[in-house]
């Protein structure tokens, strides 16, 4: 099989990057806000100041913890069939998150998300098939702030019955999301065994970890849900203006993450990851379009091989303001080197405006660029059979091919058929409707609302779900 496979770094060079890494994690160390995570990196040998929040981690301590990770994790969901293997050999997919708005998918307005938009979004990435894990992309505003990760986890797995990846900003955030995931696959043994949450703990770049989010790293390590430290050093701003040196910065975020964790809990499930990237040096604002952000995730994609470790980079990105010809560029470029890289998980579809605006209607979009890029990756196989010599003696100069037993039972195979691009003659276009792709794409939002609905959570399992709901509120709403 002629399958492509891109990489970008030497093995020297990779090397490189990794004894860098341990210098800064040596001499410059990291500032962790919490006693707690101190505690437990002292514990494990780290050098410890509890007067400044610093630490230095020794060289073997990181080998140790990298000896200590799984090197392929199960990243269970409600339902078995769309259970996933992060065993770096195939890719999957989640959406772009966390945004405050959202795209109004009927009028174009840009409004602020609320918790019907949120569940609508979780239904379209359970239908759409090159979505294989869900992200609680848009926030559900019109709920008190304290409130909203936990009310995301209820609203995500209510209306999917595939992997929820979430976040948590604390502790006691953390061990409500681990008890609603264990409450819904029996218990927490249950849950440990096949995780159907797993979550995304970014550090503050450069080489700092808040109170609240160490915590929960610390708090989903011992209940074994994965973790996917992901690091956002921005080139020029809170990392170097080289790509070598966002890298170095992104990777001793990765590494630190997966101590605290692997000391916490040994064998915790870690997942290599990075949304690190460039800037526009015009504006100051983050460019999650630009090449050097593509760049960046497939360096990322490489370190975490090296380190025989899963990944989650990013890809499909984009820092336009609306689903036109900027959004599709920018997320074709980087949608294609992320699958060629061969990442585990690629997140970053729906999102427009640098993350912080999600479309539905791209987000089906982006369901369709993937399966022409998988085409591209899928490549082609070449033996006796697809080199096809006694078919084009058969067939002989002039003639065609159409009507050949072998074009029947290779062109499916061979050739992508896609579901919502247009490639009708003009004529055929403009009887049809002259639609765009954006139009044909909110006919498939609205298609999918109206008739997907994900299997309901037994009475039994809402029940308990409900009572943990009035536990939180009780403690997070009067604590507010």
């Amino acid at each position: 099989m002629s399958k492509p496979r891109t990489t970008f770094l030497s093995q020297e060079e990779i090397e490189a990057i990794h004894n860098a890494s341990l210098r800064v994690l040596e001499k410059t160390g990291i500032k962790v806000m919490s006693e707690t995570a101190l505690d437990v990196l002292k514990k494990g040998g780290a050098k410890v100041d509890y007067g400044t929040n610093h630490a230095t981690l020794p060289r073997q301590l990181v080998e140790e913890a990298l000896e200590m990770a799984p090197k392929t994790i199960t990243y269970g969901a409600r339902n078995p069939k769309y259970d996933l293997v992060l065993d770096k050999r195939e890719v999957h997919f989640t959406t772009d998150g966390y945004a405050p708005f959202i795209r109004d998918f009927e009028t174009g307005e840009r409004r602020s998300s609320t918790k019907a938009d949120l569940a609508d979004w979780i239904r379209i990435a359970d239908y759409l098939d090159n979505v294989h894990l869900v992200w609680a992309s848009v926030c559900p505003g019109d709920v008190p702030a304290p409130m909203q990760k936990i009310t995301e986890t209820i609203i995500a797995l209510r209306n999917t019955e595939k992997h929820f990846q979430g976040e948590a900003l604390s502790a006691r955030e953390a061990q409500y999301q681990i008890e609603i995931a264990a409450a819904i696959v029996g218990g927490r043994e249950e849950l440990k065994e096949k995780p159907i949450i797993s979550a995304v703990q970014c550090p503050i770049a450069p080489l700092v970890f808040e109170e609240g989010s160490v915590e929960a790293v610390i708090e989903f390590a011992r209940a074994g849900i994965p973790v996917a430290p992901l690091p956002m050093p921005l080139m020029c701003e809170t990392g170097p203006a080289t790509v070598a040196g966002t890298v170095v910065v992104c990777n001793v975020e990765n590494l630190a993450s997966l101590v605290i964790s692997e000391l916490a809990s040994p064998g915790a499930p870690v997942v290599y990851s990075c949304a690190a990237g460039g800037i526009d040096i015009k504006t100051g604002s983050a460019a999650e379009g630009a090449p050097e952000y593509g760049i960046v995730q497939m360096v990322a994609a490489q370190m975490a091989r090296f380190y025989n470790l899963p990944s989650l980079v990013c890809g499909g990105c984009s820092d336009s303001k609306l689903p036109d010809v900027q959004a599709g560029f920018e997320r074709a470029m980087t949608l294609t080197t992320s699958i060629l890289t061969g990442a585990d998980i690629i997140t970053g579809l729906g999102g427009l405006n640098t993350a912080s605006t999600m479309s539905p209607e791209l987000l089906v979009i982006d369901n369709e660029i993937i399966n022409a890029i998988f085409r591209i990756a899928r490549g082609f196989e070449v033996n006796d059979d697809t080199l096809a010599v006694e078919v084009i003696d058969k067939v002989g100069p002039g003639g065609h091919f159409l009507g050949q037993k072998h074009t029947i039972e290779h062109f499916k195979k061979e050739t992508w058929i896609p579901e919502l691009s247009d490639r009708s003659d003009f004529v055929s276009w403009q009887q049809a409707g002259s639609r765009s792709l954006d139009e044909v794409a909110k006919e498939k939002v609205r298609e999918i609302r109206a008739s997907h609905k994900p299997a309901p959570f037994p009475e039994a399992v809402e029940r308990e779900i409900s009572q943990i709901l009035k536990c939180a509120r009780a403690e997070f709403l009067r604590s507010s």
